[in-house]
């Protein structure tokens, strides 16, 4: 993942730089969802270029339409295989509307025509977002990759810089569950995306959309990565039925 490691990088290196340069107008304590498509370099190896590049505009059209619906309350920045997306502060609101927006990305990029399954997380701090000169930098950026980097299914992870927050939301979309990172077992608040549906009584159809979704990756992959497909169904059994 060399783009992932690009940007903490110069997430680190912003942080230096920011005592000798002032980005006020752009800086707030904000969340940050770092989302990472999984099998990215593999499938540039096996997939067309023009084949590819029509598979990538079609989902970046599709999620930017769909975030086009919240009228602009979070930037949303794409390259390669990584997406991150920034609240425009750290309010209740904001939270939740970004845990909408982030389900709807998670659940879109797996109903493509080809699926495109992601992993990620999301962390709570302060953080220089600036757009139009493509300058993003805070130690939240640098928290949000690093804990992404461990999920060893198709998760979104809250950092223990998000979780008081996200306990306090109280929302129906954030469980602590027994997630699986690359160490291991561990308890984490998630982000439950497979949940997420505009009409609860549709919760069950979309559901089994996205188990069918996951099942379907299976003829795509073989060996490591069906790890990551029986993960994440043995992690919404089991948060599922808890329903």
């Amino acid at each position: 993942m060399i783009t992932a490691q690009m940007i903490a990088k110069a997430a680190q290196e912003g942080e230096s730089r920011s005592q000798l340069q002032s980005y006020d107008n752009n800086t707030a304590d904000r969340y940050v969802v770092f989302l990472d498509i999984m099998g990215f370099k593999d499938r540039v190896a096996r997939t067309g270029h023009d084949e590819l590049l029509s598979l990538l505009n079609k989902f970046n059209n599709d999620i930017t339409n769909y975030i086009r619906k919240y009228k602009g309350s979070l930037e949303l920045t794409q390259f390669s295989d990584s997406i991150v997306l920034f609240s425009s502060d750290d309010s209740e609101s904001s939270l939740k509307t970004l845990a909408e927006i982030t389900s709807g990305i998670m659940q879109t990029a797996l109903m493509q025509p080809v699926p495109i399954p992601m992993k990620g997380a999301i962390s709570r701090g302060r953080v220089t977002c600036d757009i139009p000169k493509q300058l993003f930098f805070g130690q939240s950026l640098i928290d949000a990759y690093l804990l992404e980097e461990s999920v060893n299914y198709y998760g979104v992870l809250v950092h223990h810089t998000a979780e008081r927050s996200v306990i306090n939301l109280n929302c129906d979309l954030f469980k602590d569950v027994c997630a699986p990172l690359k160490c291991g077992q561990v308890s984490h608040y998630e982000l439950s995306w497979y949940l997420y549906s505009e009409e609860r009584a549709e919760r069950d159809k979309q559901l089994d959309k996205v188990r069918n979704a996951l099942k379907g990756i299976r003829c795509t992959v073989s060996d490591a990565p069906r790890k990551y497909i029986d993960n994440t169904l043995r992690v919404i059994s089991d948060n599922y039925i808890q329903n």
